[in-house]
């Protein structure tokens, strides 16, 4: 299994690797936790932000927030047929899902 992940089937598109994919999806809900903090937060200071986020109570909504982005970045790969680039997707919004369901449910 390991092995089809890292070493996918070739395809004709030179971006249709698991990692292309995934690269963006870690990144994509770190980009939209910083913006909400820019849009909503910004008369407090980061270091102040990041330690009201690190509430259990807070920390799952805000990461389920981040995690609607790779909607954004799925689709598009979905749309193109890069589908080993989803994949990298969907395994970095898995990474995301085990915190916001520990979080949720057993905080």
């Amino acid at each position: 299994m390991l092995d089809r992940i890292l070493n996918p089937a070739p395809t004709i598109y030179k971006w249709d690797r698991f990692w292309v994919g995934f690269v963006p999806g870690l990144l994509g809900p770190v980009v939209c936790i910083l913006f909400f903090y820019f849009l909503k937060y910004t008369n407090n200071s980061f270091t102040e932000y990041l330690f009201m986020v690190r509430s259990p109570v807070v920390l799952s909504p805000i990461l389920s927030l981040g995690v609607i982005v790779n909607l954004f970045i799925f689709f598009p790969f979905i749309w193109s047929n890069h589908y080993n680039a989803a994949r990298g997707v969907i395994g970095a919004t898995f990474i995301y899902a085990i915190p916001i369901v520990v979080t949720k449910f057993m905080v």
